[in-house]
């Protein structure tokens, strides 16, 4: 690639090079020719001519940041569909790209085009695509499939597939980059990789899509670079969610890029599904639970780790959406998605959580989701994903495992008879204010995304000012950052996905998902009984007065990394702040409250000494929660 590099600095500068404000030009799309020998070639029915409403996005400018979306027209597509001819106004050259003879840039389909500069290169947040990717050539851009694909044609009544390897393969990324160039001698592909360099890409072990199920229309599985099947692949085909038929394969076979795998017409090869038995009080994840439920539902429930009779013991609750009554779907299985003791220490896979499972009684309209302790108790916490048949992530429940007994009280600073907990949501332990010795890290809790129900891990240290920590070390998946946003229901679907694309990890501008002054929600983050506080602007309510340091019990510890409020006091510890896939350690704390503020939230911010209630920052930010009595 530098050996390229400098290939392409010694071309003698175009015309384009002089481009510097913005311009209309006239682009011929061109998809590469049907050539067998070639590696970006798709054979047979892959994508080869260009369709009426094809989304093409083009990008230039200064480090990538300007973009068109194009839509293609009729009048735009050659008569063989091998060309379309598109004019775009207004976009700029880039201008320091790393070959001369290339200016603009173009990718298919604009859908799956994440947002953010995209830098001389192709990105995608979707590799179940025919991906394509191109490079101009004076007023020519050549389009190039950029992954592997297997199409299929099928008759039933299904609505989408979910596919995967029998070996559990990488199978797609929720990032995927492509690097088109062109030294002079045409344009070519020379660099695809998962990841955009920005925070890790998740491999994916499934992807599923729509299917249509006439026996005539050919459907298209878009697989990254170099896909290999050791032990062959397998298809479900659903209807409504529930598993109707599936396919499975065993020889090995390898999905080249730029290659097409047809499998032809696999409705003779289809075999009805059959669904696991039922579970039954045989399994010692069910077996005697106890209830967790019986003061409410929520997506936080508490086994006290102190408690020596919780070892070994089954516990459960039921599948409902947080704290209402709504159920999440049909459940077809469930699993640990991770665990953690809070801190850096390696995590041993089942230490929080023994085993789980789920059982539904045919007399009952709910599912129920059962946990086991284990045998020796390990303060932890861990995430419990339900998944329907397809393997999607219907919802998602927090079990906090502490060392030491939660309590409440309103410590003189909350609304009288309305209790706050003793330490952040997630904290295995309460903060100690000391004088000589640093709080520890196990007390701080875990991270919120201002409106998410789902907890990310806390860091793994706060040993000194200004350092950058990980995540605590987890058992499991470990979060993924991304720099896209999500809707509200991808976020329930990707409860590991730490969404921060701009101020608001979410596409949605909903500004009741933690209910402002208003009831707790179903994505309220706190167990049954507590909330997210509410926003109260009233100086009798100290914990939300305008400048916190002249609130009763306040005290402050910049090198100890504390501060106090209250009588008595309680503890808050200062353990900095997320912001995407590292902890900044700072004399500061971030205390979210209910109250949203355009893509902001409000929240309690204390940084080294100056201490203010209702702040604003950004709603993409992990910052911690107290809970408070409802």
């Amino acid at each position: 690639m530098g050996a390229l590099a400098v290939l392409s600095c010694k071309k003698a500068v175009n015309e384009e090079s002089n481009e510097r404000k913005p311009l209309s030009r006239t682009f011929t799309c061109v998809i590469a020719s049907d050539d067998p020998d070639s590696k970006v070639a798709i054979t047979d029915v892959g994508k080869a001519t260009w369709e009426v409403g094809d989304k093409i996005m083009l990008h230039g400018g200064t480090d990538g940041a300007d973009r068109k979306e194009i839509t293609l027209a009729a009048e735009n597509i050659s008569a063989d569909g091998k060309k379309a001819t598109i004019t775009v106004e207004g976009l700029d050259p880039y201008d320091r790209t790393p070959d001369v003879v290339s200016t603009y840039y173009a990718q298919y389909p604009a859908s799956c085009v994440p947002s953010g500069n995209l830098y001389y290169e192709c990105r995608f947040n979707n590799t179940n695509e025919r991906l394509m990717a191109a490079c101009n050539v004076g007023d020519t851009f050549v389009f190039y499939n950029v992954a592997g694909v297997i199409s299929f044609r099928v008759s039933g009544d299904f609505d989408s597939y979910v596919f995967a390897g029998n070996n559990g393969e990488t199978v797609g990324y929720d990032v995927y980059q492509v690097r088109v160039r062109d030294d002079g001698a045409g344009p070519y592909c020379n660099y695809w990789k998962p990841g955009n360099g920005s925070g890790e890409p998740s491999p994916l072990t499934s992807i599923s899509g729509s299917v249509i199920a006439d026996g005539t229309t050919v459907n298209y599985i878009g697989l990254p670079y170099g896909t290999n099947f050791t032990g062959g692949f397998n298809m479900k085909f659903l209807k409504g969610g529930e598993i109707v038929k599936t396919l499975s394969t065993s020889s090995a076979r390898n999905v080249a890029y730029g290659k097409l795998l047809p499998l032809g017409d696999v409705t003779s090869a289809l075999k009805n599904y059959v669904a696991p038995s039922n579970h039954d009080a045989t399994n010692p994840a069910i077996t005697g639970a106890t209830a967790l439920d019986e003061s409410g539902t929520a997506n936080c429930y508490i086994v006290d780790g102190s408690v020596a009779g919780n070892a070994n013991k089954v516990f459960k609750f039921k599948a409902y959406k947080g704290n209402g009554t709504t159920n999440v779907g049909t459940i077809a299985s469930v699993e640990v998605l991770w665990e953690t003791y809070n801190n850096a220490e390696s995590v041993t896979a089942n230490s929080v959580i023994a085993a789980v499972d789920f059982d539904k009684q045919d007399a009952k309209e709910y599912y129920e989701i059962c946990f086991k302790m284990p045998a020796t108790l390990h303060a932890g916490n861990a995430v419990i994903a339900a998944k329907n048949a397809g393997g999607t992530i219907l919802w998602s429940w927090h079990i906090w495992v502490p060392a030491t007994t939660v309590t409440y009280s309103d410590y003189g600073i909350y609304t009288a008879g309305k209790a706050m907990c003793d330490r952040n949501l997630g904290a295995l332990d309460v903060a100690v204010a000391s004088a000589e010795t640093k709080i520890n890290v196990t007390s701080v809790g875990l991270v919120y995304q201002w409106g998410r129900k789902d907890p990310f891990p806390g860091p793994s240290s706060i040993e000194t000012e200004g350092e950058y920590y990980g995540f605590a070390a987890v058992a499991g998946a470990n979060p993924a950052a991304v720099t896209t946003q999500l809707s509200v229901e991808d976020a329930i679907k990707q409860p590991n996905t730490f969404a921060k694309g701009s101020s608001s990890w979410t596409t949605s501008s909903d500004i009741t998902l933690w209910g402002d002054e208003a009831s707790k929600t179903i994505y309220d983050p706190c167990p049954a009984g507590y909330r997210v506080p509410n926003r109260v602007k009233d100086n009798d309510n100290q914990l939300f007065k305008a400048k916190l340091s002249s609130a009763a019990g306040w005290d402050y510890n910049a090198t100890k990394y504390w501060f106090t409020l209250g009588s008595p006091a309680t503890v808050f510890p200062c353990s900095g702040y997320c912001d995407g896939g590292s902890f900044k350690a700072t004399f500061r704390t971030v205390i979210w409250n209910a109250h949203p503020d355009g893509d902001n939230g409000y929240n309690i911010y204390v940084y080294a000494g100056p201490a203010f209630a209702n702040y604003s920052h950004a709603k993409s930010r992990g910052y911690f929660v107290r809970c408070v009595a409802e």
